[in-house]
């Protein structure tokens, strides 16, 4: 495959690592390499293959500078896959604690074709808690002809004795003037014609993962020959090109619901894929906004609230039903509160004091409107973003996710930074010390842009008194001379005197 053809054979090679490959540089230059290490980051940004790269460079008696020489016995016999001192396991497949027990028991043995043992670990959070048992020993006394390093995506289910263990380094997502430039060197090389704003779409469906960016290389160059045309590689990628993405964009700008809503079932009537027409808008309003943003335009408030409700549209379940679409249209225009239809009213009696169901409802804590919202819809935001980063935490790692449900209030989460409010400090202290990198993980997600997470301890408000209740029990029991206790606050009623 084109991947594998162009796979970084040096350090120089590798693709926007540079904090990674500094590091390591040095680390080799210095004679101070490490016993174990630790590659986390998103798919397709170079883990693996820098791995291999440092473990030729650990072994190559030629290199230059900390790169490997790519020439001598034991780089040709990396580059070629046949190196047996390169131990390469694939987590996800053996993930027992007998695979690791297997491989604790044979790192004993000197190495028999290289200077040193290395053992890639890929996938590492598969392992069960048994097999990281079995492997926290050896990465405590690793023998000193043995490396480790760890691959994965998924940090945060890594038990931290692991990762206590290990040199950590973050890859961190392939920027997209950085895949154009590579992507346009591969493409020379390979004899291929791609425009510029072709190479510039590819880059940015690959969302940051250059593997996945040199496979859709690949194949549009496989359907449409070596020389297509950004149509080509537009249709190849399932992109949408209608300018009515524009028009959308300014009705929401304009406030304009009538028209967004007619251009959202005009686009569903003529058999396009809605949801990749959202995410067309969605780019759209992003480059309007940050224009809007540079001229500190009175738009920006809302722009940013089309951004976030179009970016929670859910097309999941029926791709092709506008739906999805017409309510984010109208959340954006109209706020979360009044885009849903409104609960039916309570009984005269309980309307203050209850909220559905008869249950007590908690007064809301005051906070800051976020966004130019009013103070009710800015509520209802951050709390519908708490409960989806709730239910987020909890597919990924339910035990740390569990710290979240209920405890804890948005405070600020419109910049860089998530604020969150704690009611108490063991809640606080778990999510801040174990779940943060999850936490600001799937908040990023959420919010397409990278968040730092930041806690404090706040007060929770305290429940509204409950409404008094009657029925045939409370007056049966005035019959017989009982007073009805209002509160709790005061002290009890005497019983009543005896005939």
């Amino acid at each position: 495959m084109l991947y594998g053809k162009w796979r970084p054979r040096g350090f120089d090679e590798v693709v926007g690592q540079d904090h990674v490959v500094a590091t390591l540089r040095n680390a080799l230059i210095t004679d101070q390499v490490a016993h174990a290490y630790l590659f986390s980051g998103p798919r397709g940004t170079g883990k693996t293959t820098t791995a291999r790269i440092l473990a030729k460079a650990v072994n190559c008696r030629e290199r230059r500078e900390g790169d490997p020489c790519n020439a001598c016995r034991a780089c040709e016999a990396i580059n070629r896959g046949n190196a047996l001192d390169l131990i390469e396991m694939d987590a996800a497949s053996n993930r027992g604690i007998d695979d690791v027990r297997e491989l604790r028991d044979k790192i004993a043995f000197a190495p028999s074709d290289l200077d040193r043992k290395v053992y890639l670990l890929d996938e590492v959070h598969m392992l069960t808690t048994g097999a990281f048992n079995a492997l926290l020993k050896t990465l405590e006394e690793p023998p000193p002809h043995a490396i480790f390093i760890l691959a994965t995506t998924e940090l945060h289910e890594l038990p931290p004795t692991i990762v206590s263990r290990c040199q950590r380094f973050d890859f961190r997502r392939v920027s997209v003037e950085a895949m154009v430039e590579r992507l346009g060197y591969i493409a020379g090389r390979e004899g291929y014609a791609v425009p510029e704003e072709g190479l510039l779409a590819i880059a940015r469906e690959a969302r940051g993962a250059l593997r996945d960016a040199i496979t859709l290389l690949e194949q549009i160059a496989a359907t449409y020959g070596p020389a297509p045309g950004t149509d080509d590689v537009l249709e190849g990628l399932g992109l949408v090109r209608d300018e009515r993405t524009e028009r959308l964009a300014g009705a929401l700008a304009a406030r304009d619901l009538g028209a967004a809503l007619a251009l959202a079932r005009e686009v569903a009537a003529d058999g396009l894929d809605i949801a990749r027409f959202t995410r067309e808008t969605i780019d759209t309003l992003r480059e309007r906004l940050l224009a809007a943003a540079r001229e500190r335009a009175p738009e920006v408030e809302t722009l940013t609230a089309a951004v976030a409700e179009l970016a929670g549209a859910d097309f999941r379940r029926d791709p092709g039903n506008p739906v999805p679409l017409e309510v984010a249209c109208a959340a954006a225009v109209l706020g979360p509160a009044r885009a849903v239809a409104p609960a039916a009213p309570a009984p005269a009696g309980e309307r203050a004091q209850s909220g559905g169901e008869g249950r007590p409802r908690r007064p809301a804590r005051p906070r800051r409107p976020a966004g130019g919202a009013s103070g009710e819809d800015a509520r209802s935001r951050e709390q519908r973003f708490l409960d989806e980063l709730y239910a987020r935490c909890k597919m990924a790692q339910p035990t740390l996710a569990a710290w979240l449900n209920g405890s804890c209030e948005v405070l600020a989460m419109d910049g860089d930074e998530l604020r969150l409010g704690f009611y108490h400090p063991i809640h606080m202290q778990k999510i801040d010390n174990d779940g943060r990198t999850l936490v600001e993980q799937k908040a990023g997600e959420m919010l397409e842009r990278p968040v730092t997470l930041s806690v404090e301890r706040i007060e929770k408000a305290a429940p509204a008194r409950a409404p008094v209740r009657g029925g045939h029990l409370a007056k049966a029991a005035r019959a017989m001379g009982a007073k009805p206790v209002e509160s709790g606050d005061g002290p009890p009623p005497p019983p009543p005197e005896r005939s």
